[in-house]
């Protein structure tokens, strides 16, 4: 196991001051981790009645081991959330924000109404007073990013459009309209800005001329994205958010770190555990306690090119990201990334679609501009990289099938597009 206790300090000098008395402490008022406050941590949760049988067990005394302490799982914190709620424990104001929702359960976690976004903003400056923001975040089903992303501009003096999602037949209104309005920079998941910049791009839309910065989160940010920035809007620097709705942010980057790799937060202890990602909020201000959550993600402690001082976090994919198609276990995000790999290929996603008795794997695929891939082509990269797959399908080749499509599906609450869809066969 390897972990991280030292603060890490990723400072970037800000346009203009930041207010960070506004909304909730000053940076200096959070912990560092260390023996004794991890130690209060577990203490403090073990009061509430749901963890007192997970944390029975746990020694609170001088012979206290951090590493022994059970992790946390979604289900523990939105299921101890609502116990602090009941006992009458919650500091001060807060949100009910939301993470999933889409196809199961939505996992809930309370969040302090400042967000944490001081400490934040102590590190992390993406817009200035001059910049006006255009929020594409989707308000409303608890979903948080609408909300936070205004607040981050709200911090800076800056001015904010609070759009929500463009749909594809509006791009070149909307876009007309942003551009009107002084638009300097976007907030929205990498999908929603690679459909802006392509769109844009091909149009040589005036707008990227003013594009100076790009928030995003919620996703990983596709080389595409890297691509079509480089080329239509240079100055277009990306900001990026890693984290949960149960952790908040826990980690940033900047125009000079690479898209996969995140600093921190002081108030985030972070460890690896055989690689898997278990994250501890020190905030004092946090509702409900986070302790050795498990966020699902794979990762390795690395020093990030932009100089920034201490380790960053380089992620390295999910956790169990394989599913069990005509008896054999594939990744979808491998499949999606040799489909990419195929000339002309813009785009890629696995539909998995449920029929009577039987279940179909489509390779949907998105031409890039211009181009015309070959379906045949595609299929026998994809097949030929994974061997166990071909032999599983013993040449049932209806079951496994290229399509192209205009556009890939995308999640009608967030925007996000997902390497994995599943569907009911009509």
């Amino acid at each position: 196991m390897t972990q991280l206790s030292e603060p890490i300090r990723a400072d970037v000098p800000p346009d203009e001051p930041v207010d960070v008395g506004r909304g909730g402490p000053a940076p200096s008022t959070v912990p560092t981790a260390g023996p004794a406050v991890l130690r209060e941590l577990v203490r403090d949760a073990a009061r509430l009645p749901y963890f007192a049988e997970k944390y029975r067990d746990v020694p609170l005394v001088d012979e206290f081991d951090f590493a022994g302490v059970p992790e946390m799982t979604r289900e523990d914190v939105t299921a101890s959330a609502a116990q602090v709620l009941r006992a009458g424990r919650r500091r001060g104001p807060a949100f009910l924000f939301t993470s999933g929702g889409s196809t199961a359960d939505p996992k809930l976690a309370w969040i302090p109404c400042a967000m944490h976004l001081p400490e934040l903003l102590a590190h992390w400056q993406p817009l200035s007073a001059r910049d006006v923001l255009a929020n594409l975040a989707m308000p409303g089903r608890l979903w948080s990013a609408h909300y936070c992303y205004n607040r981050v501009a709200e911090h800076a003096g800056a001015g904010v459009i609070g759009l929500g999602n463009i749909g594809d037949d509006e791009l070149g209104r909307w876009l007309d309209f942003l551009h009107a309005n002084g638009t300097t920079a976007l907030a929205g998941v990498p999908s929603q800005l690679l459909k802006i910049l392509r769109y844009a791009g091909e149009r040589r839309h005036p707008i990227l001329s003013r594009l100076r910065a790009g928030i995003w989160f919620g996703e990983p940010c596709e080389p595409e994205l890297l691509e079509l920035r480089d080329r239509y809007a240079p100055d277009f620097g990306l900001w990026g958010n890693y984290g949960s709705t149960e952790t908040w942010v826990i980690g940033h980057n900047g125009p000079g770190c690479p898209v996969d790799t995140f600093h921190p937060l002081p108030y985030q202890h972070v460890e690896l555990v055989d690689g898997a990602v278990l994250v501890t909020t020190l905030h004092p201000q946090a509702v409900s306690p986070v302790i050795r959550y498990r966020i699902g993600d794979r990762a390795a402690f690395v020093a990030c090119p932009c100089g920034a001082p201490g380790r960053a976090l380089r992620l390295a994919g999910r956790e169990g990201n394989l599913i069990k198609f005509a008896g054999t276990l594939v990744s979808p995000t491998d499949l999606v990334a040799v489909a990419r790999g195929v000339a002309g290929v813009g785009a890629a996603q696995i539909a998995v679609i449920a029929g009577v008795g039987t279940e179909t794997m489509e390779v949907r695929v998105v031409p890039a501009p211009g181009a015309a891939p070959d379906p045949t082509e595609i299929r026998d990269r994809v097949l030929g990289s994974q061997v166990d797959l071909d032999f599983g399908l013993r040449g049932e080749d209806e079951t496994f099938r290229v399509r192209l499509v205009e556009r890939l599906t995308s999640s009608p609450q967030t925007a996000k597009t997902p390497a994995l869809v599943r569907e009911t066969a009509p």
